[in-house]
């Protein structure tokens, strides 16, 4: 039985798992490769991370120019994948045909419905936090390695000086980011103006180039204390100067995208593009109401076997407050998530037959971003291998962070969560890079919110408090679907949404607070993660009922992680032939 079993996995897996790469069409081959590598090229910072080190001395084009080439070399992309025979490819093809006409096309219409170009400065993911993070992915092997890292320490002066330019035309639009996001973006920016280069965030990579010969060293360190003390610096000092007195002014009062010209179909289009399927704001405010009403009944029950007393609004409250819940200090929090994570990882058998080679470890987000940071995420490991993937966790605060979601928080962002997704994905040289670092939030975020479930599985969650923690996490996504909407189609203040997610929630109110700002900075985005999750709960329902004793859970997951990331309704495609082809 046992050989039977591991044949059947076996043929599931040819099934699903697409052919090397070298054999696709040779015409859709060239244009991925083409589209990749300009792709790269165009974000050489991106390229950086995924183990792509051929632009490594070069910083993001922010010019209007650079971004007027990119679209229309987005639009030739565009015209020649649509002009592929769509018949004459293979299944497999066809399918990589359309994701890469939807890549492209998407990132066209968020262009055209935000002009990002003009509201990039925001505390999350703005390119004054982009370039320090730089030092997460840059190699430091060689002097050419450091030489290319002295090249975007002194390119960093003009694309501070574009971004001010996207700025003020952003500004002459009326495009401008909401003051609430753009106030927390100034102590971030002042953390970089020092007096003394030695001791920037920029110059901690001269204390590790023990691979170089001493005039090697001794003249890279020169070049690197220059370009700090003459590019660097003054750079965020202007940018800072700049802020303060011309565009924090101009910023506004209003939170929601809906309030900005035209807002209620940018938000539409934006939310549909997270969701990757069309979506109504006012019928995912109600999902978002349904779904929080059901885990309050799922959280009552936890107060009772607990014997807590009072409403659950008080055991909310109870939850959130006392003391005995949180962590004490950074080092008792990141022991305790790395306990989890220890311990996790000889169980991924019982959901896999498939795992990725590379390894992931813990590391705490950097100081000089953790205050404006979610509680945590993940970062994938480059494509070399050169280093695992990191579970980054936010210690700030640490007095504010909550015991008893960490389990949850675990399986979400490192494993079975993001990590077992993404590394997968780069592992699959069956697919062609585009599809291999590709990123649909429903399905990626949905994938990893389903995961904390999969605790159960595995034999987690084994008291009451850090199943109370899953349902925790599982409302913050559900409140996600209320105050997105709520905030950006139905016109609801910070505090409003603040507000409600405390009231249904027992998450810590430097999270509630961070989130909100996240929500408010990337309108669409945090709905994709409960929408996603709901359609992937709806395909094991069928794929259980349907397939009967034949259902097997490893299988199942192995099937819906085999062709990398994609639009819901496509997978759903996928996994509807995968059943039946288990059904006979």
């Amino acid at each position: 039985m046992r050989s039977t079993f591991r044949s059947s996995i076996l043929t599931v897996l040819l099934l699903l798992v697409p052919p090397a790469f070298a054999q696709t069409d040779a015409g859709l081959r060239t244009l991925c490769n083409n589209y990749w590598d300009a792709t790269m090229e165009r974000y050489p910072t991106w390229a950086t991370e995924t183990g792509d080190y051929r632009f490594n001395d070069r910083l993001t084009d922010l010019s209007e120019a650079a971004r007027l080439r990119w679209n229309e070399a987005l639009g030739r992309f565009l015209r020649e994948v649509r002009a592929l025979p769509a018949a004459d490819l293979s299944p497999d093809d066809r399918l990589t045909r359309d994701l890469l006409e939807r890549v492209i096309s998407d990132a066209l219409r968020e262009h055209a419905a935000l002009h990002r170009d003009y509201l990039p400065l925001e505390p999350l993911d703005g390119p004054h936090l982009k370039f320090p993070l730089i030092l997460v992915s840059q190699p430091f092997r060689n002097a050419k390695d450091y030489n290319d890292y002295t090249a975007r320490l002194r390119a960093f002066p003009k694309q501070t000086d574009d971004l001010i330019t996207n700025l003020r035309k952003g500004r002459s639009l009326k495009l401008v980011a909401p003051k609430v996001t753009t106030q927390k973006v100034l102590p971030q920016i002042r953390l970089h103006i020092i007096d003394d280069p030695t001791q920037s965030e920029f110059y901690k990579p001269v204390r590790i180039a023990d691979a170089l010969s001493e005039p090697e060293r001794k003249q890279i360190a020169q070049d690197i204390e220059e370009a700090i003390r003459g590019g660097v610096v003054p750079a965020y000092r202007k940018l800072l100067e700049f802020v303060e007195k011309e565009y924090l002014p101009a910023c506004r009062e209003t939170v929601g995208i809906g309030a900005v010209s035209g807002g209620d179909k940018i938000y539409e289009e934006l939310a549909g593009i997270s969701a990757t399927y069309p979506v109504k704001p006012e019928e995912v405010h109600q999902i978002g109401l349904s779904e929080v009403e059901r885990i309050r009944g799922e959280m009552a029950r936890i107060q009772k076997e607990v014997g807590f007393t009072g409403s659950l609004d008080e055991f909310l409250e109870h939850m959130r407050t006392d003391r005995k819940y949180r962590f004490n200090s950074d080092t008792e929090l990141v022991a305790a998530a790395d306990v989890i994570l220890q311990r996790t990882k000889p169980l991924m058998t019982k959901l896999f037959t498939r795992l990725p080679k590379a390894d992931v470890v813990m590391k705490e987000i950097e100081a000089f971003r953790a205050p404006a940071s979610p509680v945590a995420y993940y970062n994938p490991t480059p494509e070399d291998g050169s280093r695992p993937g990191y579970y980054y966790i936010n210690t700030y605060a640490p007095q504010e962070r909550l015991r008893f979601t960490l389990e949850a928080l675990s399986y979400h962002e490192a494993i079975p969560g993001h990590h077992f997704q993404m590394a997968l994905d780069q592992e699959n040289k069956a697919l062609p890079k585009f599809r291999r670092y590709a990123s649909f939030t429903a399905y990626v975020e949905g994938w990893a919110l389903y995961t904390e479930k999969l605790g159960y599985e595995i034999g987690g969650y084994q008291d009451p408090y850090s199943r109370f923690g899953q349902l925790t996490f599982e409302m913050w996504r559900a409140c996600r679907l209320v105050v997105d909407t709520g905030m950006h189609a139905k016109g609801w203040t910070r505090d409003q949404a603040i507000e409600f997610m405390a009231r249904n929630s027992s998450l810590a109110r430097v999270d509630i607070e961070n989130e909100i700002d996240r929500y408010i900075s990337w309108p669409g985005q945090a709905i994709a993660y409960k929408l996603g999750e709901l359609r992937i709960l709806d395909m094991r329902r069928e794929a259980e009922k349907k397939l009967g004793d034949k259902f097997d859970l490893r299988a199942f997951h192995d099937a819906l992680l085999a062709g990398g990331a994609m639009p819901i309704d496509i997978l759903e495609s996928r996994m509807q032939d995968w059943i039946t082809k288990n059904a006979g």
